[in-house]
């Protein structure tokens, strides 16, 4: 994994779950995904890819900048 990482130049956080739980807990089917955690602790999955514009545009929704 961390080879795709550096590959893919990625500076977001990526979790390698083996056993499956982090995923489920997240309602994770595939990869690619995105787990938005609020302030709050509430979370949104939003399931596949997110170029730039789709991840500013959901960051602000969320409430972030």
């Amino acid at each position: 994994m961390q080879e795709f990482v550096a590959k893919h130049q990625l500076t977001f956080v990526n979790i390698k779950d083996n056993d499956g739980l982090i995923f489920s807990q997240f309602d994770v089917a595939y990869q690619p995904a995105w787990v938005f955690i609020r302030q709050d602790g509430t979370s949104e999955t939003n399931l596949g890819a997110m170029d730039e514009v789709a991840l500013s545009q959901k960051l602000n929704e969320l409430g972030g900048s």
